[in-house]
């Protein structure tokens, strides 16, 4: 009886609320007036690279997951603005992570730092972002906005 109660493990179990690797924040604005929200419709996020769309997506705010294995990530963002036009860009974050050990069950929540540059490019025509700005330096939470797309 001794040993049964000795060999028994305590269970691994990562409770709901234990803080995980934060999204990142993406909020779209209005190009002409930066303080206004502006929602996008039917916008196709991909990753860079992958086959599959990751979402498809309608209103002024999303949080989209940054990649923990390399130092930046890459998405496509495709709007699609009639039945025939589709307009693109592409959006490259570069950022370091630093990992924080949780517990066994729960394993590591990733932080990130933004580098100091965001890049994006128009692949298509003029392409729909019209600039991009970084509004937090790091992404340890999902409380608020780190970056602004305007268009």
């Amino acid at each position: 009886m001794v040993l049964i109660l000795f060999s028994c493990e305590k269970d691994d179990i990562c409770l709901e609320g234990t803080p995980a690797s934060p999204r990142l924040i993406i909020l779209f604005k209005d190009y002409e007036n930066s303080q206004a929200k502006k929602e996008v419709n039917e916008l196709l996020i991909r990753g860079v690279g992958q086959l599959d769309t990751l979402i498809i997506y309608s209103g002024d705010s999303i949080a989209i997951p940054l990649r923990n294995n390399y130092e930046f990530t890459q998405y496509e963002f495709t709007l699609n603005t009639s039945s025939t036009t589709l307009l693109s860009d592409s959006l490259q974050i570069n950022h370091r992570q630093f990992d924080t050990y949780i517990n066994r069950a729960c394993g590591y929540k990733s932080n990130f730092v933004f580098e100091n540059t965001f890049q994006y490019n128009l692949t298509q025509g003029e392409g729909w972002i019209k600039s991009v700005e970084k509004t937090r330096d790091t992404l340890s939470d999902e409380k608020k906005s780190h970056l602004a797309i305007y268009h």
